[in-house]
């Protein structure tokens, strides 16, 4: 959890990804938004949705977006 209060955040947002499973998501938006996150920029309230082509269960996209925080999102054991 952050470790401070940033009164500057947006509204309660719903952020809505197209190519979801795509490259550009899974180098840039999803680790961009992960780091938001952890730095407290994001909403209080929050949704992203992903909107792919290729078939993945929920938990096979969900591991597939992790993958991508994990390798370029900049951040080492957090």
């Amino acid at each position: 959890m952050p470790a401070h209060n940033n009164d500057k955040r947006p509204p309660t947002s719903v952020i809505f990804i197209f190519g979801g499973s795509g490259d550009l998501n899974n180098r840039k938006l999803t680790p961009a938004l992960y780091n938001l996150f952890i730095d407290d920029w994001m909403p209080e309230k929050f949704a992203v949705v992903g909107l792919v082509r290729t078939e993945y269960s929920n938990d096979e996209f969900r591991k597939h977006l992790f993958e991508g925080i994990q390798e370029f999102s900049g951040r080492e054991g957090e």
